[in-house]
């Protein structure tokens, strides 16, 4: 088993939580040598997960072998355009990437992967001094390690910046979340993420909620802003809409597999609306997804002055 000193050093017993120690490494598992908590290896990657967990238990990490991540569907499923832009995220990660050139070396958390290494490797410059550590939940992710947000596995302020797409609408406590990132990252510490707002459910029983630019920020008020805004808006918004309004009337999942390819090479060119609504605050209110970039901060961003930030059309007064 070969696990790097890096993640090793950082890396704490969920189950024991502030009264962690260094784990022990063993053939196949790591042990907690307080509360005797084993945590399988698979493929070199810790299965760091909470004995008490309802609804992921370790025994569904035991498949061995290495996994190869490809995309599924082939060059078919290339040909088949996504329904939505992004309009900040390469943006935004260059500027990230740059602020930590400027604290190397450093060390980053990707909370949610899925299979992003190799982009987020790229867009934040891993192995410059920059280290990436990739997490997830998913057994199909390609990762360092597996572990639940809301109980991530690491000790207090080990990292310079967490990133998370598109991760938080699948958790079942947002805020725990939200203050596990806190908790890991060091003093002034970055967070870029994004969150979708006008969007339909898209991962079955795994998505449980939606925030506002508003909410968005309200969520993450342990952090001061950098910038925040529009990730993808209502053209991406409306593409959605008549894909799931279509969808609706098809129950066979191969039928529904064929009916959204074809609905997306018929709409999807309309995703590309939102460049001419990127700086409009009227668009905002119906935006398919938002962004946040922010630094730790000690307290909280008042509630007043998030909802002084607003943006959009309906400026409203209840006093």
């Amino acid at each position: 088993m070969k696990l790097t000193k890096n993640l090793l050093g950082i890396l704490r017993c969920p189950n024991c939580g502030d009264k962690a120690v260094s784990l022990e490494v063993k053939s196949d598992h790591l042990l907690c040598p307080v509360c005797n908590s084993a945590f399988p290896v698979v493929a070199n990657r810790p299965v760091m997960l909470r004995y008490d967990n309802a609804v992921f238990q370790l025994e569904g990490y035991r498949e061995p072998g290495e996994k190869k991540f490809k995309r599924s569907g082939g060059w078919i499923a290339r040909l088949i355009p996504d329904p939505s832009v992004n309009l900040s995220r390469t943006r935004v990660l260059e500027r990230l990437k740059t602020l930590l050139a400027a604290n190397k070396p450093a060390r980053v958390l990707i909370v949610g992967s899925g299979r992003q290494r190799s982009q987020m490797d790229m867009a934040l410059g891993a192995g410059d001094g920059v280290q990436v550590i990739c997490s997830d939940i998913d057994t199909d992710a390609d990762v360092d390690l597996f572990c639940d947000g809301h109980d991530l596995p690491f000790i207090n302020c080990s990292f310079d910046a967490v990133v998370t797409t598109v991760v938080l609408e699948h958790v079942l406590y947002p805020e725990r979340v939200a203050a596990e990132i806190h908790r890991v990252l060091k003093p002034s510490g970055f967070l870029y993420s994004e969150m979708p707002f006008m969007q339909q459910v898209h991962e079955g029983a795994y998505d449980f909620t939606r925030y506002s630019l508003s909410g968005h920020r309200r969520l993450f008020n342990g952090f001061s802003e950098l910038e925040s805004g529009m990730v993808a808006g209502p053209a991406t918004t409306l593409v959605w809409s008549i894909e799931n309004f279509v969808l609706a009337f098809v129950s066979q999942p191969k039928l529904r597999l064929v009916v959204k390819a074809l609905v997306r090479l018929a709409f999807a060119w309309l995703k590309h609306i939102d460049r001419f609504l990127e700086k409009r605050p009227e668009a905002m209110d119906g935006a398919s997804c938002t962004y946040f970039l922010g630094t730790k901060m000690n307290g909280r961003v008042a509630d007043d002055e998030i909802i002084a930030r607003y943006v959009g059309a309906k400026h409203m007064s209840h006093v």
